[in-house]
């Protein structure tokens, strides 16, 4: 039995090495078909290269092992960054970045007169891109033009389908991110300096060609360079990205998560905090505002010290107000109240929560951030425990809280709305600064 013995453990021994040597086991980040780096630079960027190439850039918890990328549908992943926690994202599903890859050829091909077989996403990237490229004359500091450089022009994808020998025509159902949402040519020069200026040393066109890719398909990197963690905007913090993976801060459990354990006290000033945001959102920088579409406990985080971000930014719609000003469409001086119309085939849902875009981007008033907020912190279901959940004498005190909650919640008067979510800010202060 002996000999066998060792021979089933010899064979056993042999066996998992030999697995190991076909299968990976773990995650290698630095693997150009996890980082896709061939498809550069129809990718976000490379700036964050050298730090993936060498190893400082470590996956851990589950998403270190292989199988992570077979069950990781959302093509989330958490690692260490220079000893900091950090989120690696693919910024799309699977088959969304299979439809990013096809729709580039398919807008391609005609320019390039070739098959679609024959053309790579890399290089189809460049001619779709420079079709939208126009040369503009930058002012120097003395305000004589003296700079030609390269722009992108505000273009619709879902309008440039281009018929070629071998491919058939979309049905024009492929809309790109929600940064093409209200165009603007000052805002797209906006977003274009704020990228260059973040990926130094790279060519301008080649810039463009990312920014083409993420105008396609996720805005989320734009929107975080554009409006940074470190001027005070409630956002991860942006670390970088190599070919179709970015780095940003994992600022901590959602507030799904978070909230069962929250005290009162603490539930408070994370409603103060959405209230906050609400609110800067709407003032915005530089005469542009930025809209919540999708604001949620999942995409709301809460970090060691309590402070509230926005950790997704796929769907905030970001709006020139100098563009309405100028064009003056119908009613753009009239205050818009949002009334959740397009939700009433959902009446058991009270999560549901629609937007009107033609209003935000013709309206210089709009509520609807407050909404926004208002909807998820005094909902029927009370996840935060406010609406219901208050401790009787903080009722007692400030008698006019419940009704500021539900003119907040469900005022459809114009005005009402952002008046009541101004009062309980600074309700919210007042009890916060007592305790």
């Amino acid at each position: 039995m002996t000999p066998l013995l060792v021979w089933i453990v010899t064979l056993g021994v042999f066996s998992t090495a030999l697995l190991r040597s076909a299968i990976p086991i773990y995650l290698n980040v630095a693997d150009e078909k996890f980082l896709e780096l061939k498809k550069c630079p129809a990718c976000y960027g490379v700036m964050l290269c050298p730090a993936f190439l060498m190893g400082d850039i470590v996956p851990e918890t589950w998403s270190r092992f292989k199988a992570a990328q077979l069950l990781n549908t959302k093509n989330v992943y958490f690692a260490t960054f220079k000893d900091k926690h950090v989120v690696m994202k693919k910024l799309g599903h699977d088959p969304q970045l299979e439809q990013l890859d096809h729709h580039i050829l398919q807008q391609s091909v005609g320019l390039l007169n070739n098959p679609i077989q024959q053309v790579s996403v890399s290089a189809a990237v460049r001619p779709y891109t420079q079709q939208n490229v126009w040369l503009d004359c930058v002012k120097d500091l003395e305000g004589n033009g003296s700079t030609l450089v390269h722009r992108l022009r505000v273009f619709d994808p879902s309008s440039q389908d281009i018929i070629s020998n071998d491919l058939q025509r979309s049905v024009g159902s492929f809309r790109g991110s929600d940064m093409l949402m209200c165009p603007s040519q000052r805002k797209l020069n906006y977003i274009e300096n704020e990228f260059v200026k973040n990926n130094f040393g790279l060519y301008r066109l080649t810039c463009l060609y990312n920014l083409m890719t993420l105008l396609l398909l996720n805005s989320e990197p734009l929107i975080f360079q554009t409006f940074p963690a470190k001027e005070g905007w409630p956002f991860p913090i942006y670390y970088g990205a190599c070919g179709r993976v970015v780095v940003e801060e994992y600022v901590g459990p959602n507030l799904a998560q978070w909230l069962p354990q929250a005290s009162w006290k603490e539930r408070i000033n994370a409603a103060l905090q959405l209230l906050i945001i609400a609110d800067k959102f709407t003032n915005g920088a530089a005469d542009f505002r930025l809209y919540l579409t999708d604001l949620s406990l999942f995409n709301t985080a809460v970090g060691s010290d309590g402070t509230l971000k926005i950790v997704d930014g796929e769907n905030i719609v970001m709006v020139d107000l100098e563009k309405i000003r100028k064009d003056r469409p119908e009613n753009f001086d009239v205050p818009y109240a949002s009334d959740n119309a397009g939700c009433e085939h959902l009446p058991f849902d009270p999560h549901c929560m629609s937007y009107s875009e033609q209003d935000m981007c013709n309206r210089l008033h709009n509520d609807h951030n407050f909404f926004a907020v208002c909807r998820e912190l005094f909902s029927p279901l009370d996840s935060f425990g406010l609406a219901n959940g208050l401790p009787e004498k903080i009722l007692k005190r400030f008698p006019l809280i419940p009704v500021y909650q539900t003119d907040c919640y469900s005022s459809t008067i114009p005005g009402v709305r952002k008046s009541a979510a101004k009062n309980l800010i600074s309700i919210y202060k007042e009890i916060l600064a007592d305790v």
